[in-house]
């Protein structure tokens, strides 16, 4: 895996090149089979493992011709033994979720992260994220939406969950939506999104916590329960933002496996040569290095960081489930 000691020997364009060279070295073979090849190359940085194929991201490359908007998504489940929703549903990533629809010449994306904890009570977090974002990705494709309210996307899913069978559990939710030029955005959570041009970040999306490691989420507890100790949000506290886009725009949007694991200037480095035609080897390469940072107990990661500002001694990852989808604007 990647250790501390190479990054700070490499820096972050030797360790992006690494993994991009990997990928183009594998074109003419699948997508899976080019990653299982990339994390071997990566792991020789520093011993550690071998690669196996239960190392494969999960990738699906998507091109929607209206408003010249090319997308994509790659992810890592955590556990990556033993994880049939990884397998058999391209949206869900462990107990991360996606979606991407369109409407007429409207885009809109999504990432759902479901709230670990609820597993004490044996409760799968994955339900609440997973159906959310297909109630999401529903309400796109019926036109039932406002393209600058992406916030009554989510608060509409959110009722739709509400209908029996009702699940219980919390996520953290980011929807966005392109349109006309436009981004629009809701943003509940630590889940987020940033925006690329020519090389810098021009916008990130706000993180909401209540408290360190205790990310805002729409939560759905039994009929009746009393909620006076859980953290219990609704679609209305989502931070809404608009931005105006322009030609050659790069977006990442992402669970917070990528953003507790990779500092913004690998980041920045690894979408800095993002093109069509180059959008899903740009999104394999943040997934995995997403993925093999979060592995190093010896990485001071982001999360490491915040963890430390909050007196906590951490180092290393946060190993996470991993949802990237990036979109480049053209």
């Amino acid at each position: 895996m990647f250790a501390s000691r190479f990054l700070a020997r490499a820096g972050p364009a030797t360790l992006v090149r690494e993994i991009r060279g990997a990928v183009a070295r594998q074109q003419s073979s699948n997508l899976c089979a080019s990653a299982a090849v990339l994390v071997g190359t990566a792991a020789t940085a520093t011993p550690s493992s071998p690669a196996t194929a239960e190392t494969q991201p999960k990738v699906t490359a998507q091109k929607i011709s209206a408003n010249k908007v090319d997308v994509t998504r790659c992810g890592f489940p955590k556990k990556l033994v033993g994880a049939p929703s990884f397998v058999l549903e391209c949206d869900v990533i462990g107990e991360d979720a996606c979606f991407i629809a369109n409407f007429k010449s409207t885009h809109v994306t999504g990432v759902a992260d479901g709230v670990g904890g609820w597993q004490k009570y044996g409760i799968d977090p994955s339900v609440v994220s997973s159906r959310l974002m297909r109630n999401c990705g529903d309400i796109v494709k019926e036109g039932d939406f406002e393209p600058s309210r992406p916030d009554l996307i989510i608060s509409k899913a959110y009722n739709r969950l509400k209908a029996s069978p009702r699940p219980i559990g919390s996520c953290t939710a980011c929807v966005l939506v392109i349109h006309q030029k436009t981004l629009y955005s809701a943003n509940l959570g630590d889940s987020g999104y940033l925006v690329c041009r020519k090389g810098q970040v021009i916008h990130r999306s706000k993180e909401q916590t209540h408290y360190f490691n205790a990310p805002y989420q729409l939560t759905l507890m039994p009929e009746h329960f009393d909620t006076e100790n859980y953290i219990v949000d609704t679609p209305e506290k989502a931070d809404l933002q608009k931005l105006e886009l322009q030609s050659g725009d790069v977006i990442l949007l992402a669970t917070d496996g990528l953003w507790d694991n990779v500092p913004e200037n690998i980041i920045i480095e690894a979408l800095s040569e993002a093109k069509p035609h180059t959008l899903q080897a740009t999104c394999n390469s943040i997934a995995l290095i997403a993925r093999r940072l979060s592995l190093d107990e010896q990485y001071l990661s982001p999360f490491a960081e915040k963890a430390r500002h909050h007196g906590e001694n951490y180092r290393g990852g946060k190993p996470d489930d991993i949802t990237c989808i990036v979109m480049f604007i053209s």
